[in-house]
């Protein structure tokens, strides 16, 4: 009995030892402590990122938890960052790779590369990626949708990493280098619009301006129809009083005001605009933020 209590205590000194709880051995590519996924989701689309790795050399991690306090952590880069060294991921022996972490209690994410990740998602990048394909997604809480399309995008980045031209500012697809911005239409293009045929084209054009005209004419014309009884009078001298005009109060009314705003970019961290990497310490890149 003596030595039961001992191995007992022994074991519940070297869990509190821990600096994280040990969600599993080792953790899989997609790791859903939160249950956002079914089981036949989450099999689906950790297949997809071990392909990833294998086809790329660099792992692509996705980890759900329900509140990250749990894990002791109150920064979701920081808690991201730990959880990548104390369970040894990445791949090959650079660790190379790239981990998304959500905690829905707090609805924190972050995104972390390290190694060849660093290479494959610059900071661009990693905008690009959050802002205009999994953050939208993921706000909307379809999380399925959003992890896939993190997959997909990864997938490609990792193959324009491959060719020597990771995506970045000035050499993503559709990007021209001699106007500074995105082709009209590109899938990266900021508020790119959509475009129409011939046909369609006229239809748009023909409600926006026709139909407008159209309306602004028979209101005319039943307002001039009202009107036809007036006559027009010669002088003024009707519409003013006998004993002359009198100004009895005056008032300053405020019509138009001019107002000026700047964007104030919402990132703690990354935000390379400029091109590259921004290293952090660890040797980590990313950022955080919330969803």
């Amino acid at each position: 009995m003596k030595k039961t209590g001992l191995f007992l205590l022994l074991v519940l000194a070297l869990t509190f030892a821990l600096p994280l709880p040990a969600m599993a051995a080792e953790l899989d590519a997609v790791t859903d402590a939160a249950g956002l996924l079914t089981e036949t989701e989450r099999g689906e689309l950790n297949d997809r990122a071990e392909e990833l790795a294998k086809q790329y050399q660099c792992a692509v991690y996705i980890v759900i938890l329900e509140d990250m306090e749990d894990m002791g952590g109150s920064d979701a880069y920081d808690l991201a960052t730990a959880v990548y060294t104390e369970y040894d991921l990445g791949y090959g022996e650079e660790k190379s790779g790239l981990l998304l972490l959500l905690s829905m209690a707090e609805r924190d994410y972050a995104l972390i590369a390290y190694g060849y990740g660093n290479t494959a998602f610059t900071d661009y990048g990693k905008d690009v990626l959050l802002d205009e394909n999994v953050l939208p997604l993921l706000g909307e809480d379809a999380y399925y949708e959003g992890f896939s399309t993190y997959l997909d995008t990864a997938g490609e980045y990792l193959g324009l990493a491959r060719d020597g031209k990771p995506f970045d500012v000035e050499n993503a697809p559709g990007y021209d280098e001699t106007e500074g911005r995105y082709e009209t239409g590109s899938s990266y293009a900021t508020n790119a619009r959509p475009k129409y045929d011939d046909e369609e084209f006229a239809i748009r054009l023909g409600a926006v301006i026709l139909v407008p005209l159209l309306l602004a004419g028979g209101i005319c014309l039943y307002w001039k129809r009202q009107m036809n009884t007036a006559v027009s009078a010669r002088t003024a001298d009707r519409y003013i009083p006998s004993d002359g005009f009198h100004l009895t109060g005056q008032q300053d009314t405020f019509l138009y005001r001019t107002e000026t705003r700047r964007r104030i970019e919402n990132h703690t961290s990354g935000g390379g605009h400029a091109g590259g990497t921004s290293m952090r310490s660890g040797g980590f890149s990313g950022r955080s933020g919330k969803f």
